[in-house]
């Protein structure tokens, strides 16, 4: 068998302006997710390419005018010295890395080509901002800054001359730039002037986050909610016009058009020029808007939303549609029901998301002020998420997927079940079981939720739980204080406990076949396999590595397949790692997920494996069987 990425969910809405839409395919949308970049068309989810080449979130995109290349910039690498921040330019039509740019660290805050795509400018974290001949890989100019610049904006090229010349501004802290940048004979390469705009007497205290130029002037918006207007030929500050609060995040300007972006979850169309701007449309988004982008046609456009989502807009009146949910932090735990098109996600922002995966679109999502640790489907119509306050709580499958901004819905029932919060949650017909990090696994009625038992064998907190597939009345825990332990509810005490020398167990699932022995992954790489009626492990199946320069592979979850033939583990190294039982071997390492894997899941036909990860994604894989 084998298992190939299929696809990616994860625009988690924590970067500005990190969506774009291809600049000639009208149906090409580009953006940022993790440390990947997707290439996705908006009318097919299905239809996804991935750029991978960065080790850290990416934190600011651009595409080129021509659409032949992307640039991507990182937050400060962790493994790398220095946070490295680096710049990469992809070639778009291979689908490939075509040059990297050094010299940025701590955060890539912009990236921006010229009109041409021969240059782009690039500014971090570190204060620094760099101009690169993408063709040659040169630095044409590179500064460091009294603060950071969050803002750069090219203005048009000058092509009169023999060689272009280019005009570029930027801002930071008040200070709003204008640069020309043109070809010097004598020392045969550009070079950079700067100059100043002049600002009233009074002066304008400013921090400019995004900024385009746009006949002849230059709009910013600013992080106090306006837009700012400056005549480039002249230097001078024209005028500020208030337009959303909570900072205005995003422009995009497209036939005289300008689209602004509201950090309040406004997004409005303007028409004007120079200090007079009237509003043609506006809509307000469930969450700050932290990208927008203009299709090719000009019809349509994209807004990424903190809370995870991207939203598709008619620029007419500027209606939206809900395109994709995403989760905006770590995704905790992965589940199937009965149906294999039906997935449900959770996260420690609270969320969970009920997911078609034929359509890759939300059919539900609900949030909680808590962390949500352990979510499972029901044969019901409930989705049970269990959450760090201690509580379980029991929500309607058909909850809509948007809501208004600011509104809660309400669990149908919850229950207090454990102090210091709920780690994994398990049901049957008859009983719901669970366990938290008290150390304790606790039974309780499904009808009346009444407390039936309370068994405090581990010592450490419940890793996870399994209802054994034989015997519906016994359910299994396993811990890192390197316990698997077996409980009877009709005899109502613990049948068994496994203790293991070295293996602190992070996850449970169970064999299909032969005595059905319960199967625990651990945190020294090994998959152990457990009978009922003996304490030590009856098998152990061992991951790749160690070797001197590796050490043991830290697994954090996993599941046998439907079959019974395959284990899917997922492991703090990011991968996903497949294990063939018929060799009890490891057949497949797959990468794709930028931080460690939180839980792993079949789809019960097996046709597809659903990972979740600490890098706030969700990644769905084919899987093919020989």
């Amino acid at each position: 068998g084998m298992a190939e990425l299929e696809h990616f969910i994860g625009y988690g809405g924590k970067h500005l302006n990190t969506v774009r839409y291809h600049p000639l395919k009208k149906e090409t949308l580009v953006y940022g997710a993790a440390a990947a970049i997707i290439i996705e068309d908006v009318n097919d989810p299905h239809k996804q390419e991935f750029l991978r080449g960065h080790d850290n979130e990416v934190s600011a995109l651009d595409v080129s005018a021509n659409g032949k290349l992307v640039a991507s910039g990182q937050l400060g690498s962790v493994g790398r010295k220095g946070a490295v921040a680096p710049v990469v330019v992809w070639d778009f039509d291979a689908r490939a890395k075509y040059g990297e740019f050094a010299g940025l660290s701590n955060g890539v805050l912009c990236v921006k080509f010229s009109e041409d795509g021969r240059f782009l400018v690039g500014t971090g974290a570190n204060q620094m901002i760099f101009v690169w001949d993408v063709s040659t890989g040169e630095v044409v100019y590179s500064r460091r800054t009294e603060s950071p610049c969050f803002m750069a904006a090219w203005g048009p090229t000058d092509t009169a001359g023999r060689h272009p010349s280019y005009q570029l501004c930027t801002a930071y802290d008040s200070q709003v730039l204008v640069h020309c940048m043109a070809f010097d004979v004598r020392s045969m390469c550009y070079a950079l002037s700067s100059d100043p705009v002049q600002f009233p007497p009074s002066g304008l205290q400013r921090k400019h986050i995004c900024g385009v130029v746009h006949d002849g002037f230059l709009i910013t918006g600013t992080s106090a909610g306006d837009i700012c207007v400056f005549n480039v030929g002249a230097k001078v500050f024209r005028a500020a016009l208030p337009v959303c609060n909570n900072g205005c995040t995003g422009l995009a300007l497209c036939r005289g058009t300008l689209f602004i972006a509201g950090g309040d979850g406004r997004v409005k169309a303007l028409a004007g020029q120079d200090a007079h701007w009237d509003v043609l449309a506006e809509n307000i988004l469930e969450s700050d808007v932290a990208a927008l982008t203009v299709s090719a046609d000009g019809l349509e456009l994209v807004a990424g939303t903190r809370n995870g989502k991207l939203w598709r807009l008619l620029s007419s009146d500027l209606t939206a549609t809900l395109q994709a949910a995403t989760h905006t932090d770590e995704v905790t735990d992965v589940a199937f029901g009965s149906s294999s098109d039906v997935v449900c996600t959770a996260s420690s922002a609270g969320e969970v998301h009920v997911l078609d995966l034929s359509e890759y679109m939300p059919i539900t999502a609900t949030s909680a002020k808590s962390a949500a640790r352990s979510v499972t489907l029901t044969s019901g119509a409930e989705i049970l998420v269990g959450y760090d306050d201690g509580t379980v709580r029991a929500w309607p499958r058909g909850q809509p997927a948007t809501s208004g901004r600011g509104n809660r819905q309400a669990p149908l029932w919850e229950i207090q079940a454990h102090r210091g919060g709920v780690t994994a949650v398990r049901a049957t017909l008859d009983f719901i079981v669970t366990g938290g990090n008290d150390c304790a696994v606790r039974f309780w009625h499904r009808a009346t939720r009444e407390l039936l038992a309370t068994f405090s064998n581990h010592r450490k907190p419940v890793s996870d739980l399994h209802v054994d597939q034989a015997l519906p009345h016994v359910v299994h825990s396993g811990s890192e204080d390197k316990l698997v332990v077996a409980y009877d509810l009709k005899q109502n005490k613990p049948i068994i406990q496994h203790f293991t020398q070295h293996s602190n167990v992070t996850g449970l699932s169970q064999r299909r076949d032969r005595e059905k022995e319960v199967v625990s992954c651990s945190l020294d790489g090994k998959i152990l396999f457990w009978d009922v009626d003996y304490s030590e492990p009856t098998g152990c199946i061992d991951s790749p590595g160690p070797t001197p320069d590796s050490p043991a592979v830290r697994l954090r979850c996993v599941e046998v397949s439907p079959s019974g033939r395959y284990i899917a583990a997922g492991a703090d190294d990011a991968r996903l790692y497949i294990y063939d039982l018929a060799s009890c071997s490891c057949i497949q390492e797959c990468e794709g997920h930028a931080g460690g894997l939180t839980s792993v899941r079949w789809s019960p036909d097996q046709k597809q494996i659903v990972t979740a990860g600490r890098d706030g994604c969700v990644i769905v894989w084919n899987f093919f069987e020989f």
